[in-house]
């Protein structure tokens, strides 16, 4: 059964072959692999939001038309989509805003999910605790293990580790 590729691949590779465009050019263009453009163009991967106003302009169409994150991220408030490029009177400000919010919201909810899953291993896991204290001072960089939300998250292992 043969899936059907998303219309922003869709629109990707009719823009690309009427510009009679190779997927070498266009990564050489982007900085990416052909590999990446073959992927987003089959609709394997979508188009990174970061990557859609450069290959837009490279392809001759329009970011939103091609990353689907794009459109997301740069719909206004009345629910149209405004290219970077082509927005006026602060509308970047605002969805700068936006994009900052969300995230300060995703950063909060990781806040809490690990908050929480540290509490409950502290009381019914205090042995693996101990191994992920360990873990995380391997793995994450020392910078964050000595300050900030992961110092206090080591805090409350080690202190279950040797109640």
């Amino acid at each position: 059964m043969t899936k059907t590729p998303p219309r922003e691949a869709l629109t990707l590779a009719a823009a690309m072959n009427a510009r009679r465009l190779s997927k070498v050019f266009v990564a050489d263009q982007l900085g990416v692999t052909p590999a990446a453009v073959s992927q987003w163009a089959s609709g394997h991967r979508p188009v990174p939001p970061e990557k859609a106003v450069k290959l837009a302009d490279v392809v001759g169409t329009e970011p939103h038309l091609i990353s689907a994150r794009y459109a997301e991220l740069q719909t206004n408030e009345s629910g149209n989509v405004v290219p970077i490029r082509q927005a006026a009177d602060g509308a970047d400000e605002r969805r700068n805003d936006l994009v900052i919010a969300r995230l300060e919201n995703d950063v909060d909810s990781l806040r809490y999910a690990l908050g929480a899953l540290v509490t409950v291993m502290t009381v019914h896991r205090p042995a693996e605790g101990a191994a992920v204290a360990k873990a995380i001072r391997k793995h994450v960089p020392v910078k964050f293990v000595k300050q900030g939300y992961v110092a206090e998250l080591l805090g409350v292992l080690d202190k279950a580790g040797h109640e």
